[in-house]
C-alpha cells in the first residue's frame, strides 16, 4: 500500500509507542503534513477543522486547469462542507470495518462460554445419572465429526415412538446427541473465532487508500504521492524523536517497525459503536428477532445456522448495493444479539433445565389423543319451544278452508 521508507523500518527503540507519542508527532508537523496522516488514520482520529478548510482552499480550480492556479483563491463553504461529507462517509466506513468483526469476536466469545458451560453440565448429568464413564465419553467426542446427527435423531425418535426404549434408555441416547451436537457447535464457533480474529486485525492495520485520499481531497491522484511521502517520513521522524525523549537511559533496545507499531497501538483502542436501521435482513424484524434467539438457543439445525450466519456476516449483497451497507446490516444483527444474549438466562441451573427440557421424551401422537366425550342431544323446555316456535311461525296449511 505504501512504499517503504528508511524511517519506516525496523528501528532500535528502549520504550513502545504509546498514543501520547502519535498525537504530539502529529500536532508537531505543518498543515499539509499534519492533514495527511489525519486522514491515514481516519478511522482512529477525527478530521480537524482547520484540515478540512486547508484541502477545501489547496483543490485546483476546474477553470484554470490548462494554466496556472489563481493565488489568494477565496474559501467556499460548498467545498468544505463536500469535503467534510466525503471524510465523513470513509470514516464510517472505515470504523464500521473494524467494529463488524470487533462485534462477531464479542458474540463468540461469549457464546463458546455459555457452549464449554453446558458441555461440562452434559458430561456430569451423562455420568451422575446415566452411568456413562470417561471411555464413553472419549468415544463420544471421537464419533462427534463424523456422526449424523440429524439422521440419529430421527432414528432414536422411531425407537421412541414404536415403544421400543424405555425413557430412561431414551433420555441418555438423546443426550449422547445433544452432547456430540455442542461439541461440533464449539468447532465450528472457534473456527469463526479465528476468522473474525483475523479480519479484525487486517482492518485495524488498513489505512485509507491512495485514490480515497485524494478523493476526499479533491486533488488529482498523481499529486498526492510525493505529499504522502514527505508526511510519513516527517510524522516518523518526530515520533521516534518522541519516543527517545521519553526512552529509560539503560534500557533493552529491541527493533520495531514505528509504522507498524503505530497502527497496532492506535487500534487497541475501544470501539466507537455505529447507530444503524434495520434494512430488511430476514424481511422482518420479528422474523429476525426469531432466528436470532433459535440461533442463540442452538434450536437451529446445523445447515440451518450456517446459512443464517452466512446471512448475517457476508459483505456484499450485489454488485449495486456494494460494501457501503453490508458493514451496517452485520453490525445491526449483532447488536440484537448482544441484547439477546444480555437477557437470556445462562446460569448453571438454567443451562442444566434446558438440556433437561430437550432430552425429556415426547408422547406419540396416538396417546395424545384424548377420548371424545359422548355429546347427548340438548332437550328444550317448554319455555325454549315456545321461542322456537315463534321465530318459526304458524304452518301455511293450505287445506284450511
Amino acid at each position: 500500500m505504501y512504499g517503504p521508507s528508511p524511517l519506516a523500518q525496523d528501528i532500535f527503540m528502549t520504550t513502545t509507542i504509546r498514543v501520547e507519542h502519535i498525537e504530539s508527532a502529529i500536532q508537531s508537523l505543518p498543515i499539509q503534513s499534519r492533514t495527511m496522516l489525519q486522514l491515514l488514520l481516519l478511522q482512529y482520529m477525527d478530521l480537524s477543522q482547520e484540515a478540512i478548510d486547508y484541502m477545501a482552499g489547496d483543490q485546483p480550480d476546474s477553470r484554470f486547469l490548462s494554466g496556472n492556479q489563481p493565488k489568494g483563491k477565496t474559501l467556499s463553504l460548498e467545498a468544505a462542507l463536500n469535503v467534510a461529507s466525503r471524510a465523513n462517509q470513509y470514516k464510517g466506513y472505515y470504523r464500521q470495518k473494524r467494529e463488524r468483526p470487533g462485534m462477531h469476536i464479542e458474540i463468540l466469545t461469549q457464546s463458546l462460554t455459555i457452549i464449554d458451560k453446558t458441555i461440562r453440565i452434559a458430561e456430569r448429568l451423562l455420568t451422575s445419572d446415566f452411568g456413562a464413564d470417561e471411555s464413553t465419553l472419549q468415544v463420544a467426542k471421537t464419533q462427534a465429526p463424523s456422526i449424523l446427527l440429524r439422521q440419529e435423531q430421527r432414528k432414536l425418535q422411531r425407537a421412541w415412538d414404536n415403544q421400543e426404549l424405555t425413557p430412561k434408555d431414551y433420555q441418555a441416547q438423546r443426550l449422547f446427541l445433544e452432547y456430540q451436537s455442542l461439541l461440533r457447535r464449539g468447532r465450528i464457533l472457534r473456527r469463526r473465532l479465528k476468522i473474525a480474529q483475523q479480519d479484525f486485525v487486517t482492518a485495524g492495520n488498513s489505512p485509507l487508500k491512495d485514490h480515497e485520499i485524494a478523493h476526499i481531497w479533491g486533488i488529482p491522484l498523481g499529486s498526492l504521492v510525493a505529499r504522502k511521502v514527505k508526511a510519513l517520513q516527517q510524522f516518523l521522524t518526530w515520533l521516534q524523536q518522541n519516543m527517545e525523549e521519553s526512552s529509560a537511559p539503560n534500557g533493552t533496545s529491541q527493533p520495531i517497525d514505528l509504522w507498524k507499531e503505530t497502527l497496532h497501538v492506535l487500534s487497541q483502542r475501544p470501539i466507537e459503536r455505529s447507530m444503524v436501521e434495520y434494512d430488511g435482513l430476514e424481511k422482518t424484524e420479528e422474523g429476525l428477532l426469531d432466528k436470532l434467539r433459535a440461533f442463540v438457543s442452538g434450536a437451529m439445525s446445523e445447515p440451518e445456522e450456517s446459512k443464517f450466519w452466512t446471512s448475517i456476516t457476508k459483505m456484499n449483497d450485489t454488485e449495486f448495493s456494494g460494501t457501503w451497507k453490508s458493514h451496517a446490516r452485520s453490525i445491526l444483527a449483532f447488536q440484537r444479539l448482544h441484547a439477546l444474549l444480555n437477557d437470556m438466562d445462562f446460569s448453571d441451573e438454567g443451562l442444566e433445565e434446558e438440556l433437561r427440557v430437550k432430552i425429556y421424551p415426547k408422547l406419540p401422537d396416538d396417546q395424545l389423543a384424548t377420548p371424545e366425550s359422548e355429546e347427548k342431544p340438548v332437550e328444550l323446555g317448554e319455555m325454549g319451544l315456545g321461542v322456537l316456535n315463534a321465530f318459526a311461525g304458524e304452518l301455511d296449511d293450505k287445506r284450511r278452508g
